[in-house]
């Protein structure tokens, strides 16, 4: 009998060993843009906020923005209103009450950046909860921009301050690295282990039975 328990023991363990355990998909940005950006020339582009199959819902969320650099960009951005605002200079997106996203989220924002002086741009774009006190950080990233003088540009690059196509750019933001198990995964493991379970109990009733 201990051998049987011991047996069924070693398979349950390797069952979830051999299991794989994806990333939980959470909200990304993306930013988007085509040719090199050049001091005091408009740059057109995109910043896109895309969430994951796994993303949590959340009803009140803005978008804080911090740029550090030589020197401080116009950072152009209409609301649904068509409001413009200079972001950059605001350091969020979004109406102070907050706005809700989910599972189906994908937010393209077009921007309009201008650079007074060239150089390395350092911007972290971070999702907040404001519902909560202090707010609650959901994601964020950080990205660098090189702002070239006129007669800098490299040769082979282009100056075009529009944007093409949406999944043509030189400066895409990858995904945030998420580790975890999502709802869906820890039904599959309950689910497995009570199946699991319910055959060693009828197999033990069977051998007392036998017995």
């Amino acid at each position: 009998m201990k051998k049987v328990l011991w047996g069924m023991m070693m398979f349950i363990l390797m069952f979830f060993m051999a299991m794989p355990v994806y990333a939980v998909e959470d909200y990304t940005f993306d930013l988007q843009y085509t040719g090199e950006v050049v001091k005091n020339v408009q740059k057109d582009g995109y910043v896109i906020l895309k969430a994951g199959k796994d993303s949590l819902p959340y009803s009140k969320v803005r978008v804080k923005i911090k740029i550090e650099g030589p020197a401080t960009p116009v950072i152009l951005a209409r609301d649904s209103n068509n409001t413009q605002y200079n972001v950059a200079q605001l350091e969020y997106w979004g109406p102070q009450t907050g706005f809700p996203v989910n599972s189906a989220t994908i937010n393209v924002t077009p921007i309009q950046a201008t650079y007074p002086e060239a150089g390395t741009y350092t911007t972290t774009l971070s999702l907040v909860d404001v519902s909560q006190e202090p707010e609650k950080v959901i994601t964020t990233k950080q990205f660098t921009v090189h702002v070239y003088e006129e007669d800098e540009v490299p040769e082979n690059n282009v100056i075009d301050n529009a944007v093409v196509d949406n999944n043509i750019a030189n400066n895409t933001l990858g995904e945030l690295p998420k580790t975890g198990t999502s709802v869906i995964e820890y039904a599959m493991y309950i689910i497995a282990l009570t199946l699991i379970i319910s055959i060693v109990g009828i197999y033990l009733n069977k051998k007392r039975m036998k017995a």
